[in-house]
């Protein structure tokens, strides 16, 4: 019962952003953002209005930080996408998705602090199924909000705090950066530490890498380790995928992976293998995607499980 009451919080945290960020002076925010001219489409004019009531609340959020007599909450904008699936399987037919992220800067602190608000505390962005995606902790795929502070746009270091995994109070720390060893060959790594009030310490590492093709094709090989201190064990997860582009507004993924713990031994808990098909659906900021999966888990004792995702989904702000 508790994954039902779950998956109906989130959407209770959606409606209640879309509710909180409709701007009291509405007809002032619209007079000082154009929108879209009267013959574009109606969803051109959803998604300004949509983009300008997310930046107002910003600007909200921002002035509270603001020196008295200063103006710089009003450069506040926020950014962020929204995801909607639908994941049916064999032995899962009602499998349902929904995603959000949001990320708002805040200029009345110089641009180092942003607010994050997200379905989950992941710093990767998952977008596997629901079924598929990796969980140190049962609570993890739940509502996340942090400030997180980067020194600047181009500091490899970060850190976060905030509340997330069922109301608990965390504070996280991450380091990434790249090394190209060819033009067209290059490793991608990380590694974050992190303290949560229930489940104590945490840390993670990805090892990522990546062989550019030609035609813009690339292959890559994704590696991450997670462990975790309540436990005192690890979850591993190894990842091959391959990019075709089809044509200049989309692309096939094709992915293949497996990943399991090493308590009470070293074993697979997951195998799955998918082809997505992603494409702009004729706006730049609105994506489509079909995705043919096949699923192994341990708890359905690696029964092959057959489904198919759909998936909508948009982005608004500088994304």
């Amino acid at each position: 019962m508790k994954a039902p009451f779950r998956r109906k919080g989130r959407w209770y945290v959606f409606i209640l952003l879309i509710t909180i960020s409709t701007p009291v002076n509405a007809d002032e925010q619209a007079e000082n953002t154009p929108l879209p001219a009267a013959d574009d489409a109606w969803l051109d004019v959803w998604h300004s209005k949509f983009s300008n009531s997310m930046d107002y609340t910003a600007q909200q959020l921002d002035e509270f930080f603001a020196l008295e007599g200063s103006d710089n909450h009003k450069d506040a904008q926020a950014e962020g996408r929204v995801r909607f699936g639908l994941e049916p399987r064999t032995r899962d037919l009602m499998a349902t998705d929904f995603r959000f992220r949001i990320r708002v800067k805040l200029p009345a602190l110089k641009n180092r602090v942003e607010l994050l608000l997200s379905d989950d505390d992941d710093y990767t962005r998952r977008d596997n199924i629901r079924a598929a995606r990796d969980s140190v902790d049962h609570l993890q795929d739940s509502a996340s909000l942090a400030l997180r502070y980067q020194k600047n746009d181009n500091s490899k270091l970060s850190h976060r705090i905030g509340a997330g995994r069922g109301d608990q109070l965390f504070a996280r720390s991450r380091y990434e950066d790249d090394i190209w060893f060819a033009e067209d060959f290059k490793l991608d790594y990380d590694g974050e530490i992190y303290y949560y009030t229930r489940d104590q310490f945490g840390a993670e590492l990805g090892l990522n890498f990546t062989q550019m093709l030609e035609d813009d094709q690339f292959v890559r090989l994704q590696n991450r380790y997670y462990y975790r201190d309540r436990s005192t064990d690890w979850l591993w997860r190894h990842e091959l995928q391959y990019l075709r582009p089809l044509t200049d507004q989309s692309a096939l993924l094709y992915t293949f992976f497996v990943k399991g713990l090493t308590k009470p031994n070293h074993h697979v808990t997951e195998v799955y293998t998918s082809v997505r098909w992603r494409t702009n659906y004729r706006r730049s900021w609105l994506f489509f995607e079909l995705e043919p999966f096949v699923i192994w888990l341990k708890q359905e004792h690696f029964s092959p499980s057959y489904g198919l995702a759909v998936r909508f989904e948009f982005y608004y702000g500088s994304n």
